[in-house]
């Protein structure tokens, strides 16, 4: 009976840690999480013994999560503290729903697997929340823009990126990356391997030419030419370089565009 109450109480507290922990990650970092999650391990320990109606029971967890949300949380206002309650259900049945998931389909299982369900939904989590939130941080750095060179005109969504220091080496202008499928858009008639190979004739493309750069490649020479017009949002800038890059950015950006540092 001792080992299975501290087994308990264990359990108790990783899990109680864990659903403090996925709360922080949307409001703010938590305090105290061990007294926190002591204090909740307690409680759930000590309601059992008595014969509680529904509604009781109820009543009991809503008090524990308020207990343990004033220990572990700072709050400016109700609502603030509204908030975060809030978000502590919603991991608290993140959990106890993983766990449910789980018996349902293989039916009641040892604490210690109750444990490690637990850590495999933070894992799983902790992944999504962070893909979420770079694409979220990506996004603030997204722009539309739009390329007008004689009568083409190409609508994309360009990243603007502080890495992209690049000037061209000629005219001394900041040079805007573009893949190939931004680059066939306005010259169609030129192919993705005469390009790669640098087989082409640069004359045929507007103030076309070769500028050797470092920073990407290690060494190797980039195909930059101008156009007539860029417009970022509700900007405009006349004869703009831009540089063709076969560094496959878009994989990372998910744009076809990546604007240099001095568009920002």
């Amino acid at each position: 009976m001792k080992i299975v109450l501290e087994e308990t109480i264990i359990i108790g507290l990783f899990l109680n840690s864990l659903i403090l922990k996925t709360t922080s990650f949307m409001t703010c970092r938590a305090r105290f999480k061990f007294l926190s999650s002591l204090v909740g391990v307690a409680i759930s320990l000590v309601a059992p013994l008595y014969k509680l109606h529904v509604l009781l029971k109820l009543a009991v967890i809503v008090f524990t999560s308020i207990i343990m949300v004033l220990i572990s949380f700072k709050f400016s206002s109700i609502k603030n503290f509204l908030l975060i309650l809030s978000i502590f259900f919603l991991s608290t049945f993140l959990y106890g729903g993983a766990c449910y998931a789980v018996m349902e389909l293989f039916g009641s299982f040892p604490l210690l697997v109750v444990a490690l369900i637990g850590l495999a939904t933070f894992i799983l989590y902790s992944l999504a929340y962070r893909i979420v939130s770079h694409r979220n941080r990506m996004k603030n750095f997204v722009y539309k823009l739009k390329i007008k060179d004689g009568e083409k005109v190409i609508e994309e969504e360009g990243y603007l990126d502080s890495g992209n220091v690049l000037y061209d080496t000629i005219t001394k202008s900041p040079i805007v990356l573009v893949n190939f499928d931004v680059f066939s858009k306005l010259y169609s008639g030129i192919s993705y391997l005469a390009l790669f190979t640098k087989k082409i004739n640069s004359s045929s493309i507007k103030n076309g030419h070769y500028i050797k750069i470092n920073s990407i490649g290690r060494g190797t020479s980039m195909l930059v030419f101008t156009v007539d017009e860029l417009n970022v949002e509700d900007k405009c800038y006349k004869n703009v370089s831009l540089g063709l890059s076969f560094s496959g950015f878009e994989r990372s950006f998910g744009t076809n565009i990546l604007l240099h540092c001095d568009y920002a």
